[in-house]
């Protein structure tokens, strides 16, 4: 091997094996804290935050130092947006933004350096295999953001999903004599198991409002952390309710049914549209099909009757 091929397999392995260690240090953060807990209950005091977190800062070190040389600078807009749809994706934790910038890094150049070396190691060496390689890398650097769009998509579409049942249950508490956070409560045990994103979303408001923030304002906070459209309007009737001292069973009523109406006019919007989506398919695959069934053997025996007179036969 040249002197080229293994200082690409070098890069290759210590960007691989540095994405590696502060993957598996960002995710041993809460283990270690649980078991910082756990250690003081066991010898009878609480072990030092500053102890616990110094046995996490190694990885958060590996993240930063990494994420640097990708991530925009602090206050840009671009920085905001990312950690918006990081928030939409549900990842919340302390270093998730240093992760996020240090895979893309690690990918463009894990996967660029590999295009570089099997390119190095064929007997005949590519001719493109520069520009081979910085395909790879843009692609590697771009892939987690298609990630994350596609993860965003996916956590909201949950939450959309799950939120007629919360309304349902929520307007059933609420009638039957619950306040509005003993409720919440009361739906974020029921659906632990059905639909734990919206289960968890709930138990932070709650959290939230027991701390001492405002209820519309927690539920505020709900909205703007989800980017949820039904929730924002959920949290828009809450607020008014409370605002103008209206009775929230029936505004939760009113409101859970223009939401299925909502629901309904999207759904006969979609369905209208299938069959616009169904003729490039017909075009493309049902069309030529048709044309070799009918006209594949008059073609055949056009060519069969003509090719010996062409030919100058008798």
């Amino acid at each position: 091997m040249t002197p080229l091929g293994f200082g690409i397999f070098g890069l290759v392995f210590l960007a691989v094996a540095l994405a590696l260690f502060g993957a598996q240090s960002l995710l041993s953060r809460r283990d270690l804290a649980l078991r910082g807990r756990l250690e003081g209950l066991t010898h009878g005091g609480p072990v030092p935050t500053s102890e616990v977190a110094g046995r996490a800062s190694s990885g958060g070190t590996v993240l930063r130092a990494l994420s640097a040389l990708a991530k925009p600078r602090e206050g840009s807009e671009e920085l905001s947006q990312i950690q918006l749809r990081l928030s939409y994706a549900g990842l919340r934790g302390a270093h998730v933004t240093e992760a996020l910038f240090a895979t893309k890094l690690v990918l463009a150049v894990a996967l660029g350096g590999t295009v570089l070396a099997l390119a190095t190691l064929r007997a005949n060496p590519l001719q493109q295999a520069q520009l081979l390689a910085l395909i790879a890398t843009t692609l590697g650097f771009y892939a987690p953001n298609v990630w994350l769009h596609r993860r965003v998509k996916e956590v909201q579409r949950e939450l959309a999903q799950a939120l007629p049942d919360v309304l349902d249950l929520l307007t059933t508490c609420v009638e039957a004599g619950l306040g509005i956070e003993a409720a919440l409560q009361r739906i974020s045990q029921e659906l632990g198991l059905v639909a734990p994103r919206l289960a968890r979303e709930l138990e932070l408001t709650l959290a939230e409002v027991h701390v001492g923030v405002s209820r519309s304002n927690a539920f505020r906070r709900l909205a703007d952390r989800t980017g949820v459209e039904d929730l924002r309007a959920l949290s828009a009737v809450l607020v008014q309710t409370e605002m103008f001292g209206t009775s929230i069973a029936g505004a939760l009523r009113v409101h859970s049914k223009s939401l299925r109406l909502r629901r309904t006019h999207l759904a006969e919007e979609k369905a209208a549209t299938v069959g616009v989506k169904l003729v490039l398919p017909l075009i493309v695959f049902l069309i030529p099909s048709l044309f070799g069934v009918i006209l594949g053997p008059a073609v055949v025996r056009i060519m069969e009757t003509m090719m010996p007179t062409l030919g100058g036969g008798s």
